[in-house]
């Protein structure tokens, strides 16, 4: 499983730094074959990836280890290769190695963005007919980043990737973006960097202070969790790291009021930006939290980032479903839908039990399936009739019936519908949040009411009626506008089957994430005897709160 996972890393670097992004010009009309390759490959592997670790994970119960001595980031299988010793003889030395690894949440992050990354590249296909090469390496060099960040157990090599991944995005956008792409591409590129410098001093800080009291591995993760599990920092230094790393992961989310980068980078990316940049890369803020705050820093979680998370949550969910209520351009409505249901997210995750934390990471998969098809879709039809606009458009579905059934199922599954991905996520985080907090769960219930408003509303306005075409678009020519194609069904029918079986049977994804919430929530969770959950206890008992009834 270690050599296909650094194959997952090779591959697509390979495709996209050295056939493509050194091939220039001469290569541009096979840059999309070269790309199509790279990527159907990646996502071959991380389907057989998923399979064996599903395999592996079903003949080892991580779950029953000892809750003791057991780390709360629980890595099934890992890569370790120390490359860097720092400290004399006489000292204790501090060993900084290359930490690669999976467990159940970095797999099925992994699988969403490789299938994410055929659909980028199959979409692209037409549309994007100036420096091809350059294009499809910089698709690649993205998905290499967004792997690393999901298969680092490495502190060190996870902002590495976290920091990278703004890179080739920064010029997707930049290069192949619409009219405000170099305004939109600066200010999505220095708002994310900013937030990541002040997270990376919390990084440091807790590596930092690991190191100095004798942790030989400071930047290994589960390492670091176990040593924060056994020597908790202070409740204010507890608070001020945790304040410090989500300085860049609220950004990177993003939630209200860090939002206002957003829409105007999805409006002016190019489909594949936007795909990417709502499947995936938002996901890294959410993934953040779950992985460097939830297990480090319990105390902080509970006293600062329950209640932050929950009111930003729940503002996110309102505001930005009534944004998106108002929007004429059909791509920034699906933008703004974005803040909202990662809202959801924010609830689960920060309900800090069992049911919230699963909501949560089942959001961050479902949102990046839903809502990268309906990115697809809006792609499609403006290269058809190269407008966005509610106002210019209507009836498209006696023109287009098979691309109007493709946006009516993933609204649906945007929506919640029972019986499509989207439902089991949200119910969950919801449930997660009523057990710790009814009223904010009772407040974030209205993003489902105000989902199926904007989206229906949408689809009712573009779809339905009368039909109208822009006398500007396709239909003005000789030629027909033609429906959805081979290639378009391609990119977008693998999605939908994913949102349907996780609909029907989230199970079996549930089951390959559990010992990882599990391994989390125990540090929240009270004991049989209703005492104080590790997250409750210091050393100077500062910070203990009173049993909840």
């Amino acid at each position: 499983m270690i050599s296909l996972l650094f194959l997952l890393l090779l591959v697509p670097l390979a495709a996209g730094g050295l056939l493509l992004l050194f091939a220039g010009a001469s290569q541009a009309r096979s840059a999309r074959w070269i790309a199509l390759a790279g990527s159907i490959a990646v996502l071959a592997m991380s389907l057989s990836l998923g399979g064996q670790y599903r395999q592996l994970s079903l003949s080892f119960d991580r779950g029953r280890a000892d809750a003791a001595a057991a780390s709360p980031i629980r890595p099934q299988v890992e890569y370790r290769k120390p490359w860097l010793t720092l400290g004399g003889a006489a000292e204790q030395p501090v060993i900084l190695e290359f930490h690669f690894g999976l467990d159940g949440v970095s797999v099925a992050m992994i699988v969403l963005t490789a299938l994410l990354t055929v659909a980028c590249v199959l979409i692209s296909w037409e549309s994007i007919r100036e420096r091809e090469s350059e294009f499809y390496a910089a698709l690649l060099i993205l998905e290499t980043g967004l792997i690393g960040v999901f298969c680092a157990f490495d502190a060190l090599l996870f902002y590495v990737f976290f920091e990278f991944t703004l890179i080739p995005l920064f010029f997707l956008i930049a290069i192949w973006g619409g009219p405000q792409r170099r305004y939109a591409a600066v200010k999505f590129f220095l708002y994310t960097l900013a937030g990541s410098l002040v997270t990376l001093l919390g990084l440091v800080t807790l590596v930092g202070s690991a190191a100095a009291g004798g942790l030989e591995s400071p930047c290994s993760l589960p390492q670091l969790a176990a040593w924060y599990r056994d020597n908790p920092l202070s409740p204010s230094w507890q608070m001020v790291v945790f304040l410090a790393l989500a300085a860049g992961f609220l950004i990177k989310v993003p939630v209200f009021p860090f939002h206002t980068w957003l829409p105007l980078a999805h409006v002016e990316a190019p489909t594949a930006g936007s795909v990417l940049l709502a499947g995936v890369l938002l996901k890294l803020g959410t993934y953040g939290f779950l992985r460097l705050c939830l297990p480090m820093l319990p105390a902080a979680c509970l006293s600062v980032g329950v209640p932050m998370a929950a009111v930003l949550g729940v503002v996110g969910i309102v505001y930005g479903s009534l944004c998106a209520l108002v929007q004429r351009d059909v791509k920034k409505l699906v933008a703004y839908s974005s803040v909202a249901h990662l809202g959801f997210c924010m609830l689960g995750l920060f309900a800090l039990n069992s049911e919230g934390v699963t909501g949560g990471v089942l959001q961050m998969i479902n949102h990046g399936l839903s809502t990268g098809a309906l990115f697809l879709i809006v792609g499609m039809f403006y290269e058809r009739y190269h407008t966005r606009l509610v106002d210019d458009l209507g009836g498209l579905a006696n023109r287009l019936p098979l691309m109007a059934a493709g946006m009516v199922f993933v609204s649906m599954a945007s929506v919640g519908l029972p019986g499509l991905n989207g439902f089991p996520g949200e119910m969950l985080s919801l449930a997660g949040m009523f057990k710790r907090h009814p009223l904010y769960a009772a407040a974030g219930a209205s993003g489902l009411i105000l989902g199926a408003w904007y989206l229906l509303t949408m689809l009712q306005y573009v779809f339905f009626g009368p039909l109208k075409e822009p006398v500007h678009g396709a239909s003005a020519h000789s030629h027909p506008v033609r429906d959805i194609s081979l290639r378009e069904l391609g990119s977008l029918v693998p999605i939908a089957v994913a949102i349907l079986w996780i609909g029907l049977t989230p199970q079996p994804l549930i089951d390959m994430i559990r010992p990882d919430v599990e391994a989390i929530t125990q540090l929240y969770a009270r004991g049989p005897d209703g005492g104080e959950s590790v997250a409750q206890v210091s050393p100077d008992r500062t910070f203990a709160t009173e049993p909840r009834p």
